[in-house]
């Protein structure tokens, strides 16, 4: 279905206007439709329920980051891609703080309210690790996605009480823990790395002692201690 730009951004602006002056409860997608002068019956066509305000509004933010974000920044560290992707998006919360202050709040009282903002935050974790160019694929990817919305997350809790104008609070916050995040996963990679090596030298070294009581004798002597076979790794006790 197309949308109708003006009539769209009417109602945008009036669902802006009545969270932030009367709060969250007090949206009915019907008045909203009449205080902006709109059919109602054209007002569904653009808004079926006002969590679908809170949609448009997250669409609205997401497409400024990706108009505000740097494409040469594809040469840099991923660690300073996911920085500047990250901190575009606050430059592009900016334009709608009082309403995302406003929801929020809102959000504390209202489960439904959150699951919905939470559901939307997913999303914006993977458009993250996407225009970083950054693999989501496989363990790593999937911690990479985690650490990038808990860096986000707690980068947004400075950010709603930052009013410095080159948000410089929560620029140091999300290098903070980006930093924090890189090293999680680093050490986190090794161990992924490590252990398929310890599970095949554990089941090799298995392999032998089976091997070996086929062979040995009834009066074969079990020696006192584990031995240690051409320097392998002896298996770990369950």
């Amino acid at each position: 279905m197309d949308h109708n730009p003006e009539i769209r951004q009417r109602l945008f602006d009036q669902f802006s206007q009545t969270v932030i002056a009367e709060g969250w409860r007090s949206v009915s997608c019907a008045e909203i439709a009449t205080r902006a002068n709109i059919d109602i019956k054209l007002a569904f066509l653009e808004y079926r329920d006002r969590f679908a305000y809170v949609s448009d509004l997250v669409r609205r933010i997401d497409t400024a980051m990706l108009e505000a974000f740097d494409p040469d920044m594809g040469e840099e560290p991923a660690r300073e891609r996911l920085f500047d992707v990250i901190m575009a998006r606050f430059d592009a919360m900016q334009g709608h703080r009082e309403l995302i202050l406003a929801l929020n709040k809102a959000a504390r009282y209202d489960p439904m309210l959150t699951l919905h903002l939470l559901a939307l935050s997913r999303l914006t974790g993977e458009w993250f690790l996407d225009i970083s160019r950054i693999s989501p694929a496989g363990f790593s990817g999937m911690a990479r996605s985690k650490g990038a919305l808990l860096a986000y997350a707690r980068a947004f809790t400075v950010w709603m009480e930052d009013d410095s104008a080159d948000l410089a609070k929560t620029m140091a916050t999300l290098d903070k823990f980006l930093k924090r995040g890189e090293t999680a996963l680093r050490r986190a990679e090794k161990i992924a790395c490590i252990l398929p090596r310890i599970g095949k030298r554990c089941r090799s070294a298995r392999g032998r002692g089976k091997g070996s009581d086929k062979t040995a004798p009834d009066s074969a002597v079990v020696s006192e201690g584990p031995s240690v076979d051409d320097g392998s790794m002896a298996p770990m006790p369950s």
